[in-house]
């Protein structure tokens, strides 16, 4: 599945405030995949070296991001990507989240609420049920993504 990630490179203070840098992807076996891209790309912070855009990913792109500064000179610095390894990444941190987040049942709705560690910010609801099948918080039995 194609998607857009955000990526960031941080070339360091020196490197502040370029107009010239950009990326490319190669893939896992050293192939240029696509052209260079210097469009979408912003300094996170005025200065500060460290740049950011959001990249597009093709199905089954597994490779890296290749940045460069784009001076006569350029410094280089590269990121691996796996779809596999960013789904991991994610799976993680919703774990850590559920477990270390807010949880709360809604009495008037049946519901139990899942928090990220922020406690305010929600990431799953649950409808819970008794054995029966019947909207309960106190018997509960099972729990339903909703």
């Amino acid at each position: 599945m194609a998607f857009n990630l955000i990526k960031t490179v941080n070339f360091g203070s020196s490197k502040g405030s370029l107009a010239t840098v950009g990326y490319r992807l190669y893939s896992a076996d050293g192939t240029l995949s696509g052209s260079r891209i210097t469009s979408g790309i912003g300094e996170v912070l005025d200065g500060s070296g460290i740049y950011s855009a959001s990249v597009h990913f093709a199905d089954h792109f597994h490779g890296s991001v290749l940045w460069d500064t784009g001076q006569s000179t350029p410094t280089y610095a590269s990121e691996d990507y796996s779809p596999t390894l960013d789904l991991v990444s994610s799976s993680v941190d919703f774990t850590r989240h559920i477990s270390a987040g807010r949880w709360k049942i809604d009495t008037g709705t049946s519901h139990m609420i899942f928090y990220k560690e922020d406690n305010e910010t929600e990431i799953a609801r649950f409808s819970l049920a008794d054995s029966d099948g019947n909207a309960s918080t106190e018997s509960v039995f099972e729990r339903t993504k909703v």
